[in-house]
């Protein structure tokens, strides 16, 4: 996509690389909330993920208020507007990042297509999780890991190139 001639971030008009410049602000800002609202619900560790959607014993000695399992309906729920926003995120950020020249195109297909494998590796774990063995946690914690390290390696690079000057008509 990037070829000579072809769009890149250098070669937009200024409009353009201005919305391409708020999206990644506002979603680094929307995604970085909801990493905070995880590590709030679930402390970020597996046990606490195990708990936040399998339940926590209500007889365990603790100052963490009582949690029920998740129900079939709020786990469809949680799956259905998840995936959905998530992979619009993602769609937004994987465009922004083809229109980078750098880094080189092996390393933008993998950033772009990891986040979508994740996701699906992700939600698949929290239902494997919450109705089959709660180690899946581990597997859940590790998915989400990645793909937010790989949020955050998009939205670098293309801001990044978005910081560089406009390439002149």
């Amino acid at each position: 996509m990037t070829a000579a001639g072809g769009l890149t971030w250098r070669r937009a008009p200024p409009p353009l690389r201005a919305l391409g410049r708020w999206i990644t602000i506002i979603q680094l800002v929307g995604y970085t909330t909801s990493l905070l609202f995880v590590h709030h619900t679930t402390g970020m560790t597996p046990p606490g993920i195990a708990s936040h959607y399998r339940g926590a014993d209500s007889m365990a000695a603790t100052d963490a208020p009582m949690e029920f399992p998740k129900s079939y309906a709020e786990m469809l729920t949680i799956t259905h507007t998840h995936l959905l926003s998530m992979a619009a995120i993602f769609v937004f950020s994987g465009a922004a990042l083809a229109l980078c020249e750098r880094p080189g195109e092996r390393a933008r297909r993998l950033l772009i297509a990891e986040p979508f494998v994740a996701l699906l590796v992700s939600f698949a774990s929290m239902w494997l999780m919450r109705y089959v063995d709660a180690r899946f946690s581990w597997l859940l914690a590790l998915s989400s890991g990645i793909m937010a390290l790989t949020f955050y390696a998009q939205s670098f690079f293309v801001l990044r190139e978005l910081a560089r000057p406009a390439e002149r008509a």
